[in-house]
C-alpha cells in the first residue's frame, strides 16, 4: 500500500493542471457517432489512447456537461477519426459551438455504421467495450473493429494551440 501522508490535503488547481498538460504534446481527432436514424454526429477529442492489442482497445472521454453525452452512451459504437494536418479546419469546425458539422464535410458510413471522415489519417470504427466514471468527464473504451488508413502528417494540440506535428 502506498503512504500518501506526504501528500496536501487539496490537490492542484484546475488551472495548474491545465497548463500542465498543456505542455504534452496530443493528436487530434474527431470521434463520430450515428444517432437516431442515422444523423450523424462528431466532435473533436484530443483524450484519445490506445489501451490494448489483444482485445484491440481504445479510450477517449468526454465531460459530463456535453449534452451529447447520452447519444454516445447509447450508441452501438462509435468511430476515432485521427486528423491530419490538413484537415485543422475540420478540426475547428467540430470543435466550435453547435453547427451542421457534417455539412460541406466529405464523409461516408463505414462497414459498423459508423460515420468515417475521409482523409483522416485513420479512422477506428469501434463496439463498445466499457464506459467509465472519470471525474468531470465519462471514459469510454471500445473495441476496434476495423481501421482505415492514409499517409501524412498529424494534426496537433499543444500549449491551447492547434496545429500539425512534422517528423
Amino acid at each position: 500500500m502506498t503512504n500518501t501522508s506526504n501528500f496536501p490535503n487539496q490537490p492542484v488547481s484546475i488551472a495548474e493542471l491545465r497548463d500542465a498538460m498543456g505542455c504534452y504534446l496530443t493528436g487530434v481527432t474527431i470521434v463520430t457517432v450515428a444517432g437516431s436514424n442515422k444523423t450523424p454526429y462528431g466532435l473533436t477529442v484530443n483524450s484519445f489512447n490506445s489501451v490494448s492489442l489483444s482485445p484491440p482497445l481504445i479510450l477517449w472521454s468526454l465531460d459530463k456537461r456535453n449534452d451529447k453525452l447520452p447519444l454516445f452512451s447509447e450508441a452501438g459504437g462509435f468511430a476515432v477519426n485521427i486528423m491530419s494536418a490538413r484537415q485543422l479546419a475540420l478540426c475547428q469546425k467540430f470543435a466550435a459551438a453547435e453547427n451542421d458539422r457534417f455539412a460541406d464535410c466529405d464523409w461516408y458510413f463505414g462497414p459498423f455504421g459508423q460515420p468515417i471522415l475521409s482523409n483522416a489519417l485513420a479512422s477506428l470504427e469501434c463496439k463498445p467495450w466499457a464506459e467509465y466514471d472519470g471525474g468531470d468527464h465519462t471514459i469510454f473504451v471500445g473495441e476496434v473493429m476495423s481501421i482505415e488508413q492514409t499517409d501524412g502528417k498529424a494534426a496537433a494540440f499543444y500549449k491551447g494551440k492547434l496545429g500539425y506535428y512534422e517528423i
